[in-house]
């Protein structure tokens, strides 16, 4: 079995790895082939065992494709983590200031916002392109996409702040153990654009 995929040509170095390091890892651990056609940006997964491999070996490179490193696209290989990724082009226009603008209101003033997002929701996001990609827990990718979607579609931070601190308020007095202080002491007015 196999299948092609195509993949932006900025990131082929980072699927190959140095000396092929990247590579020869995701063939080991996906138990699959890659051939990487560095010129056109078509990578051929190869497998003889199933579908499944294929699969897996799929969602890593699509990961590294969105501009995540290996080692958060390897969380991909553990059941309860999955990939989604959000495209910028289905709640802005098709410019590239309106772009940098929300993506900026998705990092937040020096990462805080996307800090506080992957901490709170055990998450990896990637700002890449016209897409932010999500690597999440499988009970918090639904949850993550939200508030993502919350801020592309103008939500203030505040508003966010709140959800993300009510969420956890929720965990908490249904016995989860999380700590939530650092969400506690949040100043809503700091991150507002």
């Amino acid at each position: 079995m196999e299948e092609v995929i195509r993949v932006g040509k900025q990131r082929i170095p980072v699927i190959i790895g140095i000396n092929g390091e990247t590579k020869r890892e995701i063939e080991q651990k996906t138990k699959i082939s890659l051939e990487i056609n560095s010129s056109t940006g078509d990578v051929n997964i190869i497998s003889d065992l199933s579908y499944y491999e294929i699969h897996q070996a799929k969602n890593i490179i699509s990961a590294i494709a969105r501009g995540f490193s290996p080692e958060h696209a390897y969380k991909l290989l553990e059941d309860n983590y999955s990939f989604d990724v959000i495209n910028l082009t289905d709640y802005v226009s098709d410019s590239r200031g309106r772009h940098e603008q929300v993506k900026g209101r998705v990092i937040g003033r020096e990462g805080k916002v996307k800090q506080m997002i992957e901490k709170r929701n055990n998450c990896f996001l990637s700002v890449y392109g016209k897409t932010i990609g999500i690597i999440a827990p499988v009970d918090k990718i639904e949850e993550t996409r939200e508030i993502i979607e919350k801020i592309l579609s103008g939500a203030k931070h505040t508003t966010i702040f709140k959800m993300i601190k009510r969420n956890s308020f929720e965990e908490k007095e249904e016995g989860s153990k999380q700590n939530s202080s650092e969400i506690d002491n949040i100043n809503f007015d700091e991150e507002e654009n």
